[in-house]
């Protein structure tokens, strides 16, 4: 129970940081001079990616536009909480999480990319369906993440539960970039891993797809990416909302329609930050199992507040109303 406790503590503490800041300043209502917009630098915020480029380049309803690049989703949502930030593209689990501990705080606005996840497994392993998991160490990005919760479901589904939680399947965090040597010394036998680096373990030979798997989670529908912002900023500020509504479906519709200036665009700004590239094949298949979309399906968000709740993470309900997008 160890790891879900310290998990469901660390989600704690920075929604109450959050709230303390917010306390300690008063807010930041009234109408903004800029809207600051976060994002993670991954593939599947590609459309936010082109959107800087293009769409929110000359600002919205007036204002101009300051983009923050975050580490992980759980670091937007505290700073989004702590009203640092006016908007963000982040995954349905911190949004999820956020909503059960801060409920009302932040605004569902629009879908952005479903799918972009998937389970690998060790060549040989054995690993061909859910069932196969018993016993084994799965990989996913970190406690609380869209990943964890997504394979948290895979396991109730077969009437399996995670080692925290008294099961038989042990859950290791393992930052995606940590997973190619991770696989290779055995320390996991799977991974639930964002796009692209479940395609890009299979490309590189370290690991092997789990169809039946992924054809499950794709069922599901997940998001991989949504679009939020804080109520306060919506409420004060509702032209620029719109505006970043309108912007956004405008950079999925360009997603949509080119993959490969996702994948450029992406590497050029992966390559500014690091100084490394992901081969462009690599990303154009991991393109290829996610699809850019502002609709969000039905049931999709309510399986991720199921997922935080059977882990253990979840502070409250979340209401329904917190689950449909609001754009204005």
């Amino acid at each position: 129970m160890r790891a879900r406790s310290a998990a469901a503590a660390v989600l704690a503490a920075v929604v109450m940081a959050s709230m303390a800041i917010l306390s300690g300043c008063g807010g930041a209502a009234g109408p903004a001079d800029s809207v600051r917009i976060g994002l993670l630098l991954n593939v599947t915020h590609g459309p936010a990616l082109l959107g800087l480029q293009r769409e929110f380049a000359d600002g919205l309803a007036g204002l101009p536009v300051e983009q923050q690049v975050f580490a992980t989703g759980p670091e937007e949502v505290s700073a989004l909480l702590s009203g640092s930030l006016d908007a963000g593209y982040i995954g349905p689990g911190p949004y999820v999480l956020a909503e059960s501990r801060a409920p009302g705080r932040l605004r569902l606005l629009a879908g952005v990319v479903t799918g972009g996840q998937s389970l690998v497994a060790q060549p040989g392993s054995g690993i061909a369906s859910l069932a196969d998991l018993r016993g084994r160490r799965v990989a996913v990005p970190s406690h609380g993440n869209t990943q964890d919760l997504t394979l948290r479901l895979l396991l109730e589904r077969e009437g399996l539960r995670a080692d925290d939680q008294g099961g038989d399947v042990e859950v290791v965090p393992i930052k995606s970039a940590a997973l190619p040597e991770a696989m290779k010394q055995g320390v996991v036998d799977a991974a639930l891993a964002p796009a692209p680096y479940g395609e890009r373990l299979v490309a590189d030979g370290i690991a092997v797809p789990v169809p039946a798997v992924d054809r499950q989670i794709d069922a599901w529908s997940i998001p991989a990416t949504i679009l939020v912002a804080t109520e306060e900023f919506a409420k004060a500020n509702p032209e620029a909302t719109r505006a970043l509504v309108r912007a956004n479906a405008q950079a999925v519709r360009r997603a949509q329609a080119d993959r490969v200036a996702v994948a450029r665009t992406f590497n050029e700004m992966l390559s500014e930050s690091t100084g490394k590239e992901i081969d462009e094949a690599v990303l154009l298949a991991s393109l290829g199992s996610m699809r850019a979309t502002t609709d969000i399906a039905p049931g999709a968000m309510a399986r991720m507040v199921r997922a935080s709740e059977i882990s253990g993470y979840s502070g409250g309900p979340v209401p329904p109303a917190a689950l449909v997008p609001r754009p204005r």
